[in-house]
């Protein structure tokens, strides 16, 4: 019965593989450095979410793009790490109330080119939050989250004070 499992410096096209579901004892998995990540518009897919016992999961620099609806099943994650990926926005699935025992959600380093100035000739397809219209405030408000990191993306506005919100 595998607790935990490791893979590093691999190449896949595709999403995680359909035999990670049978990892059913899992509490931590780790996917960390797919070839040519940057070039890649992946998702999870839907094998991993047979594995409701998991409570650490990062996959990091894959080409993630998206997480998928039955990733909510995952409802025992405690700590989440998805950073280095290609995510345009944060995903609309990342709530309290489809994860209520996170604590730590890492999404840094989601970037698939770099942007230095408004004339850089790269507009589509940059990753890196540049689809949210401005700073994902839902994050902050996030009761029991205790660990947020989201450095290295192109956030639009500034940070919310929150002076005029009684509820954070």
């Amino acid at each position: 019965r595998v607790r935990s499992a490791k893979f590093t410096l691999f190449f896949s096209k595709e999403a995680l593989p359909f035999e990670v579901r049978y990892l059913t004892a899992a509490e931590e998995l780790y996917f960390f450095g797919n070839a040519n990540t940057f070039l890649l518009s992946l998702s999870t897919g839907d094998d991993i979410a047979a594995l409701t016992q998991l409570k650490r999961l990062t996959i990091g620099a894959y080409g993630l793009t998206e997480l998928p609806q039955s990733f909510t099943a995952l409802k025992n994650l405690e700590h989440l790490d998805i950073g280095s990926n290609n995510f345009m926005s944060v995903p609309e699935i990342l709530t309290p109330e489809n994860f209520p025992k996170l604590r730590t959600l890492i999404m840094n380093a989601n970037q698939r080119h770099t942007i230095y100035d408004l004339s850089n000739t790269v507009k589509t397809d940059v990753g890196g939050f540049i689809e949210e219209k401005e700073f994902p405030k839902r994050l902050l408000k996030w009761k029991h989250l205790d660990t947020l990191i989201l450095s290295v993306n192109y956030l639009h506005g500034s940070l919310p004070d929150f002076l005029d919100d009684d509820s954070v």
